[in-house]
């Protein structure tokens, strides 16, 4: 069943498989995971390429017909995520996360917040866009991001948002998370899961203080995005959970 769904679904083209589609499955297959939410489906390339076996959606505006997709293990809420989270979530956690709704920190705080609410010390949490490709790209509104590139005479539309930003709040105020940011293939994510790992200092300590970073302070400060190969980052989280079990 789905949220607002068409009554007479439409049948849809084949799915193209992304870069998070390999990256999901492959974390599935290591975990052994059997639930999946997915903050912010969109056209659905992602979400249903995903092999998992129980999959849930959320996405306020879905761009393809949710009834043509949704099934007893499949479902799609259209709303927002802290919706979501505060009405449809249910009662049983989820084994991975993906999380690419609104690109601004403050709503992937709470998205993120939400998340580990809603997983356990076997589960990992994938979070899109966090290396912005330039100094625009890391404006938190996408039409001022695309409005000073050109005006700088630059070109493209790419738009990361301060995204980035999840990353120094997970090195300060998350000590139980461990993370890595996927780098070098594709597009930037950030991956973390539960870990007993060695205390880290706090850089900034401060909420407000990390809200106002920017392009240049990333850059100064670039070891905290703590970045690993696909392959790597995979590695080190299934080696942590399976270290557990």
């Amino acid at each position: 069943m789905t949220d607002a769904a068409p009554a007479v679904a439409t049948e849809l083209p084949p799915p193209r498989p992304t870069h998070t589609t390999r990256r999901v499955n492959a974390l599935a297959a290591r975990l052994g995971a059997r639930r999946y939410l997915e903050i912010g489906v969109q056209k659905g390339h992602t979400f249903r390429t995903v092999t998992i076996e129980q999959r849930v959606g959320v996405d306020p505006r879905f761009q393809f017909d949710t009834a043509a997709v949704a099934n007893e293990t499949t479902t799609l809420h259209a709303m927002t995520s802290d919706r979501f989270f505060a009405e449809a979530a249910g009662t049983r956690p989820f084994d991975i996360v993906f999380i690419d709704g609104l690109h601004v920190f403050e709503q992937v705080v709470r998205d993120l917040t939400n998340a580990v609410a809603w997983t356990g010390w076997d589960s990992a949490i994938l979070i899109d866009d966090t290396i912005p490709i330039d100094v625009y790209s890391a404006l938190p509104v996408q039409r001022d991001a695309i409005r000073m590139r050109q005006q700088a005479g630059g070109r493209g539309g790419q738009w990361h948002g301060d995204v980035f930003k999840i990353a120094f709040l997970i090195h300060d105020f998350f000590p139980f998370l461990d993370y890595r940011t996927i780098d070098g293939t594709d597009n930037p994510q950030t991956l973390c899961w539960r870990a007993q790992g060695p205390a880290r200092t706090p850089v900034f300590n401060s909420l407000e203080r990390i809200s106002r970073l920017t392009w240049f302070d990333l850059q100064a400060h670039g070891e905290i995005m703590r970045k690993a190969s696909e392959q790597d980052a995979i590695d080190l989280c299934a080696a942590a959970i399976g270290a557990r079990r």
